[in-house]
């Protein structure tokens, strides 16, 4: 007796439709995966082009502060420059800088007074 099954599949027809299957996975996950990367590729583009323009404001805004108040701005340079200059040799030397620095902030101090009085 002859029995033909049309729903029976081989084993080689099992094997080409789990490769078929798997191959459409690994399709589907990659066209995610570029779907993704495009997505982080236009955010982080975004936050940059932010970034930017906000750092362009802000340095046209220190210009512009620089302009109109070149006093003011030398006198901030040179604390933020004395201000670093004793952090970092404070480290190394406390005694020197003790006896340098307290006369250094008192002048500053009696000039900025003197400036904004």
């Amino acid at each position: 007796m002859d029995i033909k099954n049309d729903k029976q599949t081989t084993p080689k027809q099992q094997i080409e439709e789990g490769i078929g299957n798997a191959a459409t996975a690994a399709h589907s996950v990659l066209e995610r995966g570029t779907e993704v990367y495009d997505h982080a590729k236009r955010t982080v583009s975004d936050v940059y082009d932010k970034t930017t323009k906000a750092v362009c404001k802000t340095c046209e805004q220190a210009k512009s502060y620089t302009s109109k108040n070149p006093g003011k701005t030398i006198l901030i340079a040179l604390g933020v420059g004395l201000g670093v200059g004793i952090l970092l040799g404070a480290r190394t030397h406390r005694s020197r800088t003790g006896r340098i620095a307290q006369p250094v902030v008192n002048a500053l101090s009696d000039i900025a007074l003197e400036l904004f009085h």
